[in-house]
């Protein structure tokens, strides 16, 4: 083939490379994967309809957690880890568009030879070319799927990021508890104490026995160890916590001395936006299109490859005596294919199809999940509600109880023994009340974790940081 024949080729092929099939939209990827069509609107009935908001973190109303949780942002390990993954897999994308380039070389040698007393001397330098075309798209398929698994990394990247937000905020309240708890331990032994001495008393005096007494020495026992198992819990709460502060474990950490309130129910949206808004389904999603994209690139491998080849240069006995007239180049175009593989690249298009299958039903599982993980938060909080007020309550009549009973001792209507009693029962309802507002608290930050809600408001717009006469409004359509 003619040189002016090879260049008006070119073009051509130029125009079927840029053919390559690109990925369908995200709903056509991901039909099929659930057997039923999302609801309208989530089966709880305390769920809101409205639309999820940002910036959860801030409705705590907790300065002290929102510290901690931009510290753990920029110092936990296993999220920076998961950062150097982000970084590999954007390397991996660009790697994966080198392809689609032309690749240039050079050479640069030297030989010497020769027979008898005579030698020969050869020098010389070059370029090379070669350009796979990318008429099938292969390459380009190949390609879509790395930038596709660097869009599901980024993704579980941001979802691992609001995980860690809410790990932080539960170990802050767990924190908080295992402090109270221990004050509550401490309080509870020193009554026991107090039980041990007055029925030591009472035994000298005749009104009680060996046995009452052995009963309250062993209560004693154990409510010191409970103030120990409390310590240990405080202590495993603070370097679980400060673990994931990126610190060194050293139990040092100071909880604030109670737990914030609980804001008000946030929206919930609908089911269906719950698929284009929790990183991880985004992910999911990302993964099966990445897989649609290797299936056709392992179609395409099973057609003819189109490539250019060039090489050029100049060679002479001499290095300084090179010129234009030692100039060689050369030009040529390939097209190779498959006859016979042993029926390889047939079965690795069923392998990738049989990948992609699986991302579509990882993808569907995921999203099962999510929902539950929705319905469970709703359905938890209303009932954590009506639990932490009939805790609440008990705890409240528990200690207008023993006012009444302390009341009641400095009449003389009641001993010391029966007014401790009283006093250990409200502790006990202290300990159960403060459990179910850490719970709830939780179950709230798993709701807002569930729903997608990113824990960060979102940065304002030029527009909110002007004075509402700057800001210029949109033309008319």
């Amino acid at each position: 083939m003619s040189t002016d024949r090879r260049i008006l080729v070119v073009p051509l092929l130029l125009t079927l490379a840029a053919c390559a099939r690109d990925a369908p939209p995200d709903k056509e990827l991901t039909e099929g994967a659930l057997p039923d069509k999302p609801p309208e609107a989530f089966a709880s009935p305390v769920a809101n309809s409205g639309t999820v908001q940002d910036g959860w973190l801030a409705s705590f109303n907790e300065p002290v957690l929102e510290k901690l949780v931009a510290e753990a942002l920029e110092k936990n390990r296993d999220l920076a880890a998961a950062r150097f993954r982000l970084d590999q897999a954007a390397a991996q994308a660009r790697q994966a568009g080198a392809d689609l380039m032309p690749q240039v070389g050079y050479a640069v040698g030297a030989s010497t030879g020769g027979t008898g007393s005579a030698n020969t001397n050869q020098m010389g330098a070059g370029l090379t070319l070669s350009w796979e075309l990318d008429v099938w798209g292969r390459l380009s398929s190949a390609q879509q799927a790395a930038q596709n698994e660097f869009a599901s990394r980024a993704a579980d990247l941001e979802f691992a990021r609001q995980s860690l937000a809410a790990q932080v905020a539960k170990g802050w309240f767990l924190c908080i508890q295992a402090d109270e708890q221990e004050r509550i331990a401490v309080a509870y032994a020193d009554l026991q104490k107090r039980n041990v001495e007055l029925t030591a008393l009472r035994e000298q005096n005749g009104r009680s026995t060996a046995y009452d007494s052995a009963l309250a020495r062993a209560t004693l026992a154990t409510s010191q160890d409970s103030v120990r198992k409390a310590r240990s819990g405080r202590e495993r709460a603070t370097r679980s916590l400060e673990l994931m502060l990126g610190r060194y474990p050293r139990a040092e950490l100071t909880p604030s001395a109670a737990l914030p309130k609980v804001p008000g129910p946030p929206p919930a949206g609908m089911p269906s936006q719950l698929l284009e808004r929790r990183p991880d389904l985004v992910a999911a999603t990302r993964r099966v299109a990445a897989a649609f994209n290797q299936v056709e690139s392992a179609k395409a491998a099973r057609l003819p490859r189109l490539s250019i080849t060039a090489n050029g240069g100049m060679s002479s006995q001499e290095f300084q005596n090179l010129s234009l007239d030692d100039v060689f180049w050369n030009i040529a175009g390939n097209l190779v294919g498959p006859i016979f593989d042993g029926g390889r690249l047939k079965e690795q298009v069923v392998i990738e199809t049989a990948k992609q299958n699986e991302a579509l039903a990882l993808f569907g599982s995921a999203a099962l999940k999510a929902f539950r993980e929705v319905e469970e938060a709703l359905a938890e909080d209303a009932r954590l509600i009506e639990r932490v007020n009939l805790t609440e309550t008990a705890a409240r009549e528990q200690g207008e109880a023993e006012r009444l009973a302390t009341l009641r001792y400095d009449a003389g209507a009641i001993d010391q023994l029966a007014l401790i009693l009283v006093q250990s029962r409200t502790l006990d309802a202290r300990l159960a009340a403060l459990a179910m507002k850490v719970e709830r608290l939780s179950n709230r930050v798993d709701l807002h974790l569930a729903l997608g809600g990113s824990f960060a408001a979102p940065p304002p717009t030029p527009e909110d940081a002007l004075p509402a006469s700057k800001i210029v409004p949109a033309p008319a359509r």
